[in-house]
Formats: structure tokens, sequence, C-alpha cells
């Protein structure tokens, strides 16, 4: 007689089906009828031995002897119908009052799926027997294979976010100045190329500034790249903290440093330069400072033709002494 204690269910290679009947003799008999290799046959004398069998083991099948002392197979099944473990076990019972309506009725709204008249028929038991456990076979085959989907598919979407993650960190790199974390002196261009093209009239104005750290050499020489290096970083960080979110700073190269401003007149654009001015601090005990040409693009004029004003701007705000902005003059339309 198998025995248990309470556990989760185990799930065996081989499927497993109960009998259970207050009989010892009928189980003796059931279990020697229905044994065979691939097949596993638990018995069970009371309704309390075999719901623990039935919560320790997945079951294929539940045989039921309708006529048992204190609880009776009907009750045993509502049991099973009431636990989440046991609720999807396919219940066959067994009666020797066959073709009693009332009794059928009850045995179905138990939850049974068939009935079996004593004294059993051999080859109808082995017939429904073979029937439950193939099905038994075929969900599990099918749970397994969703099982395996289901894993496929997260290992998918995992490889997709790591690609995702990968080509995002791609772009950031191809966009991004390594040192500063500002724009790189490609990505810069090509978003003043799109500044001037999203100006459809002129009441939308694009002013730039070329920046330029003045005597950064100097810093190098005196004090080692790495403060020149951090240097170049704290200045992003100020101007990026003082700037409006539609400006964008980018650096050209070396210590220059390009600062887009759609929406912006050429003397709002000198206000943001002031303020950058003012509030710039000393850094690892390195003052500096930097000078700057403004320009703001005519209508039709090309980014490169309002970069080089600008860029005539900054070479006049150096001779004139270096820490401060000059401004160019805005060009009559090109169309």
């Amino acid at each position: 007689m198998a025995t248990a204690s309470d556990a989760s269910p185990r799930l065996h290679s081989t499927p497993s089906i109960i009998v259970v009947d207050d009989v010892e003799d009928n189980l003796l008999t059931m279990q020697s009828l229905l044994v065979r290799p691939g097949l596993t046959v638990l018995v069970a004398n009371s309704a309390g031995k075999a719901m623990k069998l039935l919560m320790q083991n997945e079951m294929a099948l539940a045989i039921v002897d309708v006529h048992m002392p204190q609880v009776n197979g009907f009750e045993l099944a509502e049991r099973m119908r009431r636990n989440h473990q046991t609720r999807n076990v396919p219940i066959i019972f067994m009666t020797g009052q066959g073709g009693v309506p009332s009794r059928t009725f009850l045995g179905y709204e138990a939850g049974a799926v068939d009935f079996l008249i004593k004294p059993i028929d051999l080859l109808a038991l082995e017939s429904k027997v073979r029937v439950f456990v193939d099905l038994y076979r075929q969900r599990r085959e099918l749970s397994e294979r969703n099982a395996e989907l289901k894993s496929l598919l997260m290992h998918n979407e995992a490889m997709a976010e790591g690609l995702r993650k990968a080509h995002s960190q791609a772009v950031h790199e191809a966009y991004t100045d390594v040192l500063t974390g500002v724009s790189n002196r490609r990505h810069i261009m090509q978003l003043g190329d799109a500044a001037l093209s999203d100006r459809r009239r002129p009441s939308q104005p694009l002013s730039l500034a070329i920046l330029d750290l003045d005597h950064f050499k100097a810093i190098n020489d005196t004090h080692g790249h790495h403060v020149g290096d951090a240097v170049l970083i704290a200045f992003c960080t100020h101007v990026n903290q003082r700037i409006r979110p539609t400006h964008r700073l980018g650096r050209l190269g070396g210590e220059e440093f390009l600062l887009l401003m759609p929406g912006t007149s050429l003397t709002d654009a000198e206000v943001v330069l002031h303020q950058v001015r003012l509030t710039l601090d000393v850094h690892e005990g390195v003052g500096y400072t930097f000078s700057a040409g403004v320009a703001q693009a005519g209508m039709g004029e090309s980014l490169a033709a309002v970069i080089k004003r600008a860029d005539h701007a900054l070479y006049e705000a150096k001779r004139a002494g270096r820490n401060c902005s000059v401004t160019s003059s805005t060009p009559l339309s090109t169309n």
C-alpha cells in the first residue's frame, strides 16, 4: 500500500494513476491488473489517504469507488475539485448500481468523466485507462513544448533587448564626444544642418557661437593634461546647465566648441553667453576663461557660411584681449 507525507506534487517521467477503494482485495486486484511498464499505479483505502497521494503526485487519472465509509467517492471528488492541485484530475467512478439516473447525475455533478459498473469489464477498464493516460502524456508534452517555447521566447527577448542596448550605446558613442559627453563634431554639424532646415520663416532665428577656451595650452603645460581634461568636462557641464533645453553644445575639437541656439536672436544669444561667462568658476584650482564668436543665420545661408562668420568673430574676440564675445552682423538674404 502506498504511503505519503505532505509535500508538493512530484512530476514523474512515467504517468501515475490512483485507485481508491475501501476493500483491500479490490485494490490489490486493480493494481495487479493495471500495473505495467511506463505506468505507476498507486492505491488508497480511504479518502484521506487518497488526498495525501493526490497532493504528492501528479495523476493522469483517479479511479474511485463510490461506496466507501465515512467519506464516499462523491465526497472525495468534491474535495478534489475544491483543491487547485487536484481539481483537474479526471475521475472514473466504480459503482455496483449501474443505470440509476440519480446516482449517475450525482456522479457527473461531482466531476466524473466516466463510470465503471461492477463487476468490472477488464477490457473496458484497460481501454479507458489507456485513453486517459494517452491524454495525460499529450498534455505533458504540450506543456513541456509550451515551456520550451516560453523559455526560447524569453531568451530571444533578452537577446533583442541586449541588441537594442548595444545599438543605442553604439549610436550614443557615434554621436558623443568621449571625453566631455557633449555632441561630437559630426553630430553637432548634423544638428546644425537640421536646425537650418527647420527654419520656415524669419521669425524663427538661429544663432550659433564658437567658444574657445583661452590659453588652454598653458593649462595643459602647467598643470598636466589630466587637469586640462577636467577643465574641459567642467566647462561643458557649466554651459549645459545654463543654456536652454533647445540649445545644443558640441565639441569641434581640442578646446573649441559649437553652441547651437535655435529660436534665439542674436541679442538673446549674447545674453546667454554673458550668463555663462559671469558664472564661470575656478575648477581644481585653475581659473579659466573663454572667447566667443557669435553669428545669426541669414535666410538661405548655409551652415558653413554662418560658422565661417562666427569663426571670424571669434578671431576678433581674441584680438580684443580674449574673455569676451564678438558678434557678426547678419548678412542680407541670399535668396
